[in-house]
């Protein structure tokens, strides 16, 4: 009887901590810089390449789930700043004319964290990958973040710390 309330005890305070980790809001930032701007981003994406204007992160090492459930599938996030209101906006027109090699599923315009977002949700129709495409203006600058993967991983099993991961960027950028 007692190993068995021991084992049940067990169970459900692995489980707590568990569900609390992958549910969390409490990660820790880094900050970063793009051009003439700094923003936040959770400590589990890790910086995989950096030019003047654009960083491009993967989450391979720590985010949630990191290495449960999607196998080798790999999550890119990439952060841009455009120089000029008309590269912002002619990037923005090709991505909904003429994607490359990619379906526009569909195109609405969000609010996350009270700035407006012009939001672009593709896939390749040659495989299992989504391109999620957050375009906004911010104190007067010109954005993207781009988030590309297999399909699963970042629609459903990360979407939530993806989420997280737009509403910290967006709100911490400047």
């Amino acid at each position: 009887m007692v190993v068995v309330l021991v084992f049940l005890l067990w169970a459900v305070i692995g489980l707590t901590g568990y569900f609390n980790v992958s549910t969390s809001n409490n990660t820790s930032t880094t900050e970063y810089n793009i051009s003439d701007s700094t923003f936040k981003i959770s400590d589990w994406w890790e910086c995989l390449n950096k030019t003047n204007d654009s960083i491009i992160f993967d989450n391979w090492n720590g985010m949630p789930y990191a290495n449960q459930g999607r196998g080798k599938k790999r999550i890119n996030l990439t952060v841009t700043q455009y120089s000029t209101k008309f590269t912002y906006e002619s990037n923005y027109q090709d991505l909904i004319t003429s994607p490359d090699n990619l379906k526009v599923l569909n195109n609405t315009n969000l609010s996350i964290g009270g700035i407006e977002v012009k939001f672009i949700n593709s896939t390749d129709p040659n495989s299992s990958n989504t391109y999620q495409f957050y375009y906004f203006q911010k104190n007067g600058k010109y954005y993207s973040i781009n988030i590309s993967g297999e399909a699963y991983a970042v629609n459903e099993l990360l979407g939530d710390a993806i989420k997280n991961s737009l509403e910290t960027i967006i709100s911490t950028i400047n």
